[in-house]
């Protein structure tokens, strides 16, 4: 499996790495696609110990660590983490209640799911079947709900809005453009008593659609602005910047000019040529290129850029737009 994702599926469409379980229909429920995924392994709480003499046999003996646990998988017993006994696991049964809560919403149905780096991070990609179609755009945009969960790492099982529109995947949440640093949506922390809050995970999916409309918002309003062949070009420029003279080698020079001609292809290209005369396609050229041409040295890295974590250079890009129109 490719770089640090130990097991997945997907509905429909093969992931960029080529790998993974590829399904014709949604799971319909969590039990289904938790199998699919390859969770049927939870993690587990285990004492930690220290070594603390040698007996005169020569067997050495331990004590338990008070304070401390190891967060470890039920199915081979490999260490996941080591952390302070006030940390609660949330297990991939438990995770099931979160995903049930959401599941009573209508219109939900989950797209993928996995495992990273060994287990330590899992994940569920929600689609919120109600497709986005703006004016001017030939294509529709699906609004996503992304669900993360970390095993012992500093985070907790947290859900996001995303949206992704079909002919490239760009992913756009429109908290993430307008340059919101946590853009999270909910977030259950891994402390005792985490359970009382399950019910509010379906005010979740109100929170997201709520954002889908807000992206939906700004979306038609770049539609509606025109950009020009020269506006184009200073965006591609400065999105892309030359470093100043005297610091600029040859191969610097050639990786910009590369990067350049990345994202003038994508403006040319068909996911985006017939909006590229508008602010929103600009935007997306540049997210295009954030998100599927720009290298990522492993697959965690590149999901977490699109899915996970806010992409600052996305809400830059819009920056940037709004800029080179204003000129």
């Amino acid at each position: 499996m490719s770089a640090n994702v130990e097991s997945m599926f997907s509905v429909r469409e093969m992931p960029w790495h080529r790998e993974g379980l590829v399904l014709d229909q949604h799971p319909t429920t969590w039990d289904e696609a938790r199998q699919l995924a390859g969770l049927t392994w939870d993690p587990i709480t285990e004492s930690v110990y220290e070594l603390v003499s040698i007996d005169g046999h020569g067997n050495p003996l331990y004590r338990p660590i008070e304070g401390w646990q190891r967060i470890a998988r039920s199915d081979t017993s490999a260490t996941l983490w080591i952390n302070r006994d006030s940390y609660a696991v949330i297990d991939h049964g438990e995770m099931g209640e979160i995903v049930e809560a959401v599941l009573e919403q209508p219109n939900v149905s989950w797209e993928t799911a996995g495992s990273l780096d060994e287990g330590r991070s899992v994940w569920c990609l929600a689609l919120l079947d109600e497709p986005i179609v703006l004016p001017g755009d030939d294509t529709i945009t699906l609004p996503y709900l992304a669900i993360t969960n970390r095993h012992g790492q500093p985070g907790g099982c947290t859900l996001r809005a995303t949206a992704v529109r079909i002919v490239c995947a760009n992913t756009f949440r429109a908290a993430e453009l307008e340059g919101d640093r946590t853009g999270t949506t909910f977030s259950f922390i891994h402390k005792p008593g985490w359970r009382n809050r399950v019910v509010q995970a379906r005010e979740a999916v109100t929170g997201a659609r709520q954002e889908m409309r807000a992206y939906e918002a700004l979306a038609t309003e770049l539609l509606g602005i025109r950009v020009t062949a020269q506006q184009r070009e200073l965006f591609v420029r400065e999105f892309v910047p030359m470093p100043p003279t005297g610091l600029v080698t040859d191969r610097v020079a050639r990786n910009v000019e590369e990067a350049r001609q990345a994202i003038r292809t994508i403006l040319a290209s068909p996911t985006t040529a017939p909006v590229a005369h508008t602010a929103y396609g600009l935007v997306q050229a540049g997210g295009e290129y954030l998100d599927h041409v720009r290298r990522s040295r492993t697959w965690e890295t590149k999901l977490s850029r699109t899915l996970i974590r806010p992409e600052p250079l996305k809400a830059q890009a819009l920056k940037l737009v709004r800029e080179v129109v204003a000129a």
